[in-house]
């Protein structure tokens, strides 16, 4: 298929809109900063994000049942709803108090992860059905492709944007041209990018809508108690798929440890950038940078996932990331960035070769349910991570002075374990592979 002949296909077309406006959010450049600027510490910051998982964990599975049982669309439109009004939570809440903004950004937590998981496998699934009844589920990669350019090319726009609203030298340009008083600090323009991401979570409730959904193929219930039964059933079943068969489930085991480590990681990339002196309006230059790359290299990925034979593609890409946290876990200025943009090329790639198998194992009937059992293996493992790395920089941070605090030592000393967490778990996970493997051929 053509790219013109894809976005003919008003689901993929709505799908794509909805990814790329869903993820484009002018605070991502400086996440960490904004938190911190807040009042939140950065202990305060990683344990928030293990409640964003936990929440995702305790709704993924149930809202992928749903999916299937109650309807897809419904689900993607409360999400792009809840959405906005878990950004509007942050844009307006008062800084004064900071027991009070540590509760508003709970909140937005436990709402964002609630919208992630009713998003999460509701979206795909109803564009990949739609590929299917096309009889083009083999272009799926394509489509994926496309998406990643697509949210890429945005993206250049959205972090260059977002990084030079929240760097006062600029914004204090453009404070003087529209004849405002300049700001002093970052604290003073934090909100910006905030109310910015407000106006494009409109676009992403426009394409949730304009999704269609084919109602003769969802199972039908005389009520709410009957369909909410029949999808915990489904869920049950499709656990006992997953967890009996090996393919998916070591697909599902490696996408959990290469996403769940370097989302923890990429999640405190603007505080990374802080620590290798790389100054906050570069921050938006790097991010474009990133998406420039997985424009170019999204074909690259594309073919790595579909022709390299899995058990090589994961060794391969299992070395080459635990080789990466070592090189970041160094700490060098400025070239620092360098295993950054290593490590994002690598989980992209990985990302499409987890979509790509999965799709290929599942059929229509339960696809958004073990996509969204995908999700629950991720945040069981963002989670888990969220935990420890909290506790281990509170213990690393106890023997550095205030001084050499302020200078980010701390932080950069706690990056090794990115290396050692991940190396332990790549080998138990390919231990327990071949095991398996000897029994059955899983790949």
């Amino acid at each position: 298929m053509t790219f013109r002949e894809i976005l003919q296909i008003p689901n993929v077309r709505y799908y794509l809109m909805f990814r790329s406006s869903y993820f484009a959010r002018f605070y991502y450049p400086i996440f960490t900063l904004l938190f911190l600027d807040y009042g939140l510490t950065l202990s305060q910051f990683a344990m928030l994000n293990v409640v964003w998982a936990a929440t995702i964990v305790l709704a993924e599975v149930p809202s992928g049942a749903f999916a299937d049982t109650l309807g897809r669309k419904k689900l993607v439109v409360l999400s792009s709803v809840i959405m906005f009004i878990e950004i509007g939570l942050i844009a307006v809440v008062p800084t004064g108090n900071p027991d009070l903004v540590f509760i508003v950004f709970l909140v937005n937590r436990i709402l964002s992860g609630l919208a992630m998981a009713l998003a999460s496998g509701a979206d795909e699934a109803l564009a990949y059905d739609t590929l299917k009844e096309h009889g083009k589920e083999e272009a799926w990669p394509l489509v994926l492709q496309i998406q990643l350019r697509i949210a890429s090319s945005i993206g250049i726009v959205v972090t260059l944007v977002g990084a030079a609203m929240y760097d006062v030298d600029f914004m204090t340009h453009i404070y003087h041209f529209i004849g405002l008083s300049k700001p002093e600090t970052t604290q003073d323009i934090m909100r910006i990018p905030v109310f910015a991401t407000l106006l494009v979570a409109m676009v992403a409730i426009y394409a949730a809508i304009n999704m269609q959904e084919d109602s003769k193929a969802l199972t039908r219930h005389d009520n709410k108690l009957a369909t909410s039964v029949a999808s915990l059933k489904l869920t049950l079943k499709t656990g006992q798929w997953v967890l009996s068969t090996p393919y998916v489930l070591f697909i599902l085991l490696y996408y959990s440890l290469f996403e769940h480590t370097s989302r923890m990681f990429l999640t405190m990339n603007s505080q990374y950038y802080r620590a290798i002196d790389i100054p906050i309006i570069y921050f938006g230059l790097i991010g474009a940078g990133v998406s420039v790359l997985k424009i170019l290299l999204a074909g690259q990925s594309r073919k790595l996932a579909e022709s390299v034979e899995p058990k090589t593609f994961l060794v391969i890409a299992g070395l080459a990331t635990v080789a990466t946290y070592y090189w970041i876990s160094l700490g060098w200025p400025i070239y620092g960035v360098v295993p950054v943009l290593l490590l994002i090329f690598i989980i992209m790639t990985m990302n499409i070769f987890i979509s790509y198998h999965l799709n290929r194992k599942t059929e229509s009937h339960n696809r958004a349910t073990v996509l969204s059992f995908k999700g629950l293996m991720f945040n069981l493992g963002y989670g888990s991570i969220g935990v420890l790395y909290a506790y281990y920089y509170k213990l690393v941070s106890q023997n550095y002075t205030e001084v050499q605090i302020e200078q980010h030592l701390d932080f950069l000393a706690s990056l090794s374990s990115f290396c050692y967490y991940f190396a332990f778990l790549f080998i138990l996970i390919s231990v327990l592979f071949c095991i398996k493997n000897r029994q059955e051929t899983i790949f």
